[in-house]
């Protein structure tokens, strides 16, 4: 994967998506645009929509739209590649200079289950409607927002309905080779589409002036507000990172309890430590295990459980088509205040659950992720907070996404794995920095030390939590309470102790295993410290010493 190629990309991408936006929303507020009446009054309650929500929020308005459309296109390019569209919905090929999809549509053949206007479109095929400069656009262009709402039934997160708005602000050329669709199927190779990661990468790099911008205002003594704290907060894990942390949690509550299983052979960075507990979690069937990332998201560390859960699951006999399913239902958990992480983190699962079993989507299932909401606060807290009555929420929320929330911010889970904000006090507004003093006075100095903290009241005893922190609370003295809290009543199992631009930061970092469970004379742990000539041109670890 080219990581540099997919953010030039991306963050060009958002910049032509905005300038695009923008002038569509000037025009269709213009005066030329009202002399055609016509056209104007059949577009006029969108037209009022859009002229409401500009007055409101010129900026977040724009960004709105366009992440949207960023959004999408990403998304069905991803599907395209990996054949869970029917035909290619965005792709194309040297063969085929236009999606085949619309070939297919332009012949004839549109599946009965679109709600298209197919009189209109047919119209538009054969030039019929009077005033359109390219009919064969506009009719794409009807097409393509009839696949994104029906792929909202089956996907309501990640293609949430369209508004009638949204759908006028729609970039006019999407079917040029210097189209916005093009540039994505460019960008997006099929090989790099092979991995899911590759809607986490775009979306951490479509984000990154922005969290450029929140850095710049901080220097400028302007506190972190809660609708900045992701662009601010987040990072991206490196897969061996992921691998390391799930595979010494799950993994090892999975080979403690079934010490013969062959999960150990699919676990490349495993440590077998003769010296671990024998006291742990029973753990009888894979239907059992739960796992929760409460900062998760775009999913990263959720894919790779349902990659080692998978294999556990066969292991143990369960037919092919009953396993996303019940992994889904039974077993991962994740949480975040992004919703468009979250919203990723979901597509992801899903993704994941369609290309093990072709036929998942004719089951309704959804991925137990949720985005943090409805209780005052919580977008500041995140899964820091924890309710505590049902009267803390508000009354809007579903039914599902309340009862999920819940049990996420309420439960304990077999194995808690996280990347969690890294967030100093100098950042922190003044409401979240008077909660995590009055909650986590050992770990104040830093949001990530406060989920260390927060992350075993999440696990039940015996389980484990791994997490990639910053170092400073291994050495620093404003941590030394923490220190002694955590090493008098956890155990370390392993940790890799990472060095400057490993995670590529400018600082060093520590991927940490706990246990939840007081250490002895008896309890060892192993540790590695990794160096950035450690790892190879695709920044992955050579091996573990």
């Amino acid at each position: 994967m080219n990581k540099s190629a997919l953010k030039k990309f991306a963050t060009s991408m958002r910049l032509e998506l905005i300038s695009l936006v923008k002038t569509k929303i000037n025009f269709l507020l213009s005066d030329g645009y009202r002399e055609n009446l016509a056209l104007y009054n059949t577009n006029k309650v969108a037209i009022a929509q859009i002229a409401d929500r500009y007055e409101k929020s010129k900026e977040d308005f724009i960004e709105e739209v366009a992440y949207t459309w960023f959004n999408r296109l990403v998304a069905l390019r991803f599907m395209d590649v990996n054949e869970i569209t029917s035909s290619p919905i965005i792709s194309t090929s040297d063969e085929q200079p236009i999606p085949q999809m619309f070939s297919e549509a332009k012949a004839g053949d549109i599946d009965e289950e679109l709600n298209l206007n197919r009189e209109r479109f047919f119209d538009l095929i054969d030039k019929k409607v009077s005033g359109i400069k390219d009919s064969d656009n506009e009719a794409y262009k009807m097409l393509f927002i009839s696949t994104c709402n029906h792929f909202s039934l089956l996907m309501p997160s990640m293609f949430e309905r369209i508004s009638d708005y949204t759908e006028l602000l729609l970039p006019d050329d999407m079917l040029s080779p210097n189209s916005l669709r093009a540039k994505v199927v460019k960008a997006m190779s099929e090989e790099d589409c092979q991995d899911i990661e590759i809607i986490g990468w775009l979306y951490q790099f479509y984000i990154s002036e922005k969290k450029d911008d929140v850095f710049a205002q901080l220097k400028k003594n302007k506190k972190i507000t809660p609708s900045n704290i992701p662009a601010a907060t987040q990072l991206f894990t490196p897969h061996w990172i992921v691998k390391y942390m799930v595979e010494n949690s799950l993994g090892k509550l999975w080979m403690l309890n079934h010490p013969n299983s062959s999960l150990k052979e699919h676990m490349k960075y495993y440590i077998d430590n003769e010296k671990e507990s024998t006291t742990f979690i029973k753990v009888g069937t894979p239907e059992e295990l739960t796992f929760l990332d409460p900062c998760c998201g775009s999913g990263h560390t959720l894919t790779y459980a349902f990659d080692l859960l998978t294999l556990i699951y066969e292991e143990q006999g369960y037919s092919k088509s009953d396993i996303p399913s019940l992994i889904l239902e039974k077993n991962l958990f994740g949480c975040d205040i992004d919703k468009r992480a979250s919203v990723l983190a979901n597509f992801a699962l899903t993704m994941k659950a369609r290309q093990y079993h072709k036929r998942f989507f004719k089951k309704d299932v959804k991925p137990n992720i949720v985005e943090l909401e409805g209780i005052d606060g919580i977008k500041n807290y995140g899964s820091l907070m924890v309710p505590s009555s049902d009267e803390d929420f508000d009354e809007g929320m579903l039914s599902r996404e309340y009862k999920l929330q819940k049990k996420i911010l309420t439960s304990e889970f077999h194995c808690v794995v996280t990347n969690p904000p890294y967030m100093g006090g100098k950042g922190m507004n003044a409401e979240l920095s008077e909660f995590v003093k009055k909650r986590y006075p050992n770990s104040k100095s830093d949001l990530f030390a406060v989920f260390l903290e927060r992350g075993f009241e999440m696990i039940k005893n015996d389980g484990y939590m791994a997490m990639i922190t910053m170092q400073s609370w291994m050495f620093l003295s404003s941590y030394e309470k923490l220190r002694v809290k955590l090493l008098k009543n956890y155990s370390i199992t392993t940790m890799a102790h990472l060095d400057n631009m490993v995670m590529g930061i400018a600082f060093g970092t520590s991927a940490t295993v706990f246990k939840k469970q007081k250490p002895n004379e008896n309890t060892k742990a192993v540790y590695f410290k990794i160096n950035l000539d450690d790892l190879n041109e695709n920044r992955e670890i050579l091996e573990l010493k």
